[in-house]
């Protein structure tokens, strides 16, 4: 069965956010409107599907009503504004962190569901657990990687929009550049890969209620345009998604060795 059978099989009745059958379908933009129109991708730049120069907003999946609206509610509302406090040197916060890394989970998901139809995404969790639920006790061992670019590049009409990350075996590290903004999420036992030019945050091993809205992150301006950040990310990426995906390979025959017989 060629893949382009397999994607339509895949995706006929089967959301690919939570896994039910026989739900009313929507289509949803994998990248979000607020994030095209901020970017200005609407005509071309991307490639999706095996097609290039696509416009940003014909690259879409099927996906059911509900996590259609709970993506749309819970992470790109949120997430648009967060946007602009970034930008504008107003930091994050704790929690802010993690809607963050949960929306870059929900980006790389997407992705990698698209491109392996017939596989599970996690053992653990489905795509719109790993995207929506706070996030685990994994929280403890994240970082969260800001570099902002001091301009756009004055070549391109069209702002940086791309994630420059896939990953086999494990389904934490996310890279990207998004308008000004480069990111990464890695597990922190890696962050002596990730370049000086990025500010980093540790997120707390647990979500604190009290303090977690207090803005303690400041991204710092390391790179001077998104050209450079996009060429900085494609250079870096392989190696990390790479350490990630052996790390990743080893938990996952551990977890096997110590299942009972």
């Amino acid at each position: 069965m060629r893949f382009s059978e397999r994607l339509a099989l895949r995706f006929r009745k089967l959301c690919v956010a939570c896994d039910r059958y026989d739900r009313t379908m929507n289509k949803e933009h994998y990248w979000p409107v607020w994030l095209i129109k901020r970017t200005g991708a609407v005509r071309e730049g991307v490639t999706w599907a095996g097609k290039k120069n696509v416009s940003a907003l014909a690259a879409t999946l099927p996906i059911c009503q509900d996590c259609n609206s709970a993506f749309g509610r819970e992470l790109e509302s949120p997430m648009s504004k967060l946007f602009d406090e970034i930008e504008g040197g107003s930091g994050l916060s704790d929690n802010d962190a993690e809607l963050f890394v949960r929306w870059l989970w929900k980006l790389e998901g997407l992705s990698w569901v698209f491109t392996h139809p017939g596989h599970r995404y996690t053992q653990k969790y489905t795509l719109r657990q790993r995207a929506l639920l706070p996030i685990d006790e994994i929280r403890g061992h994240l970082t969260l990687a800001i570099s902002l670019a001091e301009r756009r590049d004055p070549n391109w009409e069209e702002g940086a929009l791309g994630i420059d990350s896939m990953n086999v075996h494990n389904a934490v590290f996310v890279s990207g550049v998004f308008s000004r903004i480069a990111v990464l999420v890695t597990l922190s036992m890696f962050d002596d890969e990730i370049p000086v030019s990025f500010s980093k945050y540790h997120l707390h091993p647990k979500r604190d209620l009290a303090n977690g809205n207090v803005n303690l992150f400041f991204p710092r301006t390391g790179i001077p345009t998104c050209t450079d950040a996009i060429t900085l990310l494609r250079t870096i990426s392989p190696r990390i998604s790479q350490l990630h995906d052996q790390f990743g390979e080893e938990m996952q025959q551990k977890v096997l060795m110590e299942r009972p017989t």
